[in-house]
């Protein structure tokens, strides 16, 4: 028998309870919570508030108008006193009946609103009364209620006899009507609906805000998640909250980078392929003749002569091979950025003339005139010589190569306000318009050049190009076929080599 086994959860239930998506559905959660557990807070403290506070208020404001109306009943009694006859007075059964009931009665529906005793100083109860039912209906519809929680008040009161004789009557009022239980009831239930209402508002506020906040959280999880899944173009919306805009653009800064970053490595990945393929295919001319060469020369077959014609021809593709190898170091040096620079102030004239001279002798063997243009004053600027001289070369070079006999290249300088122009000019025979943008593109030749097609690497235009551009400058070729090339390139005075530091 097998036994049963639970299968784990999948990637993607770990991923809806783990993942982003559990992340913000959390985050709503907690943000819901979090602002109704301030709402409950809030009412609990102003409840618990109320009650602490409130009740004590209402019970000290109550004794204080019973004490009011036991002072107020007291004056009642003197001012009816004195229009009473004095039998009265000095009669205490007609006293009491005739004169402190009445007040009593009187006071208890409405000066006191509550139970008024009036006793004599030895503690005798001369009257005591208590709102009426008439009373008791008028003030109960106004929600007064007897409040036993209020403590008695009492007044003294002096009583002139008209013998010349004085008592002493206190005036007690107790459980007076009050409106603190209605209050209380009207607060604590204003309370409690006003809570409920802060609490639903809390928990509406919350699903609103935690939406708002969490709606642009869910689409940059879906612009990154759609970006890792290779969708480069994939870019974050912007946002009407400042810090999710803000976030959204930092994360757009970011997509860009990378996407520039792997474009251009997809634009090496696709030279590096191109290079290695035209590397390749260049490679096996000269290594196919040298073959060529040595096979026939194994035979024994060939005469002297024919054989110092191989030799010849063997040393012409050796140094075609050793020029290239050392193009294809510069140009990986180059790729590489470990080409240094030796910037230096100088006369931009001194490498021309050395360009010049050097390549004198092989220009009177192709029966080609070169010639030089340079103004009398020194033309400063800051270069590195070595550079300057490897770049002439190889257009000088180029042009004395493409240049039939009887043809010129010429080598001018200009000193310009903002930086300096070189030109090399052939007489040679032009290049096609459909070819002028790749002439500096490595192993580029156009078709348009004869016998010259066969010779040299295919390198030189690619790094005198390069040896531009690590100057800060810019180099520019125009053409007509038939009437020859002009190689243009300017120098600034400030160089990118020297900005770089």
């Amino acid at each position: 028998m097998h036994s049963a086994r639970t299968d784990p959860p999948t990637q993607a239930a770990r991923w809806r309870t783990r993942g982003p998506l559990g992340s913000l559905q959390r985050l709503n959660v907690q943000l819901v919570i979090s602002l109704a557990s301030v709402a409950l807070i809030a009412l609990v403290v102003s409840g618990a508030t109320l009650n602490q506070i409130l009740p004590g208020l209402l019970i000290a404001q109550s004794e204080n108008q019973a004490k009011v109306a036991a002072s107020s009943t007291g004056l009642l009694i003197q001012d009816i006193a004195t229009r009473m006859p004095s039998e009265v007075l000095l009669t205490p059964e007609l006293r009491n009946t005739q004169l402190l009931l009445p007040v009593a009665r009187v006071a208890a529906n409405s000066l006191a609103q509550g139970t008024v005793t009036i006793s004599y100083s030895d503690g005798s109860v001369a009257a005591t009364a208590s709102p009426d039912a008439v009373a008791d209906r008028e003030l109960r519809s106004k929600g007064l209620r007897p409040d036993p929680e209020v403590a008695s008040e009492q007044s003294n009161v002096p009583l002139q006899l008209p013998n010349l004789q004085s008592i002493t009557l206190v005036v007690t009022v107790s459980q007076p009507y009050t409106t603190r239980q209605t209050t209380l009831d009207s607060v604590r239930g204003t309370l409690l609906f006003t809570g409920l209402i802060a609490l639903i508002v809390s928990l509406v506020v919350g699903v609103v805000a935690s939406r708002r906040l969490t709606t642009p959280l869910a689409r940059l999880r879906r612009v990154s998640s759609r970006l890792a899944q290779g969708q480069l173009d994939e870019r974050a919306p912007r946002s009407d909250i400042v810090e999710m805009d803000d976030l959204a653009r930092q994360f757009n800064i970011m997509a860009d980078r990378l996407s520039e970053s792997l474009r251009m490595l997809q634009a090496d990945r696709d030279r590096l392929r191109e290079f290695v393929a035209d590397v390749s295919h260049e490679l096996r001319t000269p290594i196919a003749a040298l073959r060529a060469f040595t096979e026939l020369q194994g035979d024994g077959e060939v005469d002297e002569a024919t054989r110092h014609e191989f030799l010849d021809r063997s040393r012409e593709q050796i140094s075609r091979l050793e020029w290239m190898s050392t193009n294809l170091l510069d140009l990986s040096r180059i790729d590489a950025g470990i080409f240094p620079l030796d910037v230096r102030p100088g006369d931009l004239r001194d490498p021309i003339r050395s360009v010049v001279e050097a390549h004198a002798e092989l220009a009177e063997q192709r029966g080609v005139s070169l010639v030089s243009e340079v103004p009398p004053a020194p033309v400063m600027l800051s270069f590195d010589r070595e550079r300057i001289v490897q770049l002439l070369s190889n257009l000088v070079g180029n042009g004395l190569k493409f240049t039939p006999r009887g043809g010129q290249v010429r080598v001018t300088v200009s000193d310009l306000p903002e930086g300096a122009m070189l030109e090399v000019r052939d007489s040679g025979p032009g290049i096609l318009a459909a070819e002028l943008p790749h002439v500096f593109e490595r192993f580029f030749r156009g078709t348009n050049v004869g016998e010259a097609r066969a010779s040299g690497s295919g390198l030189g235009l690619a790094i005198a190009k390069s040896i531009v551009e690590m100057h800060g400058g810019q180099v520019e070729v125009s053409s007509s076929v038939g009437e020859g090339s002009t190689f243009t390139v300017r120098l600034p005075r400030l160089q990118a080599a020297q900005e770089r530091q």
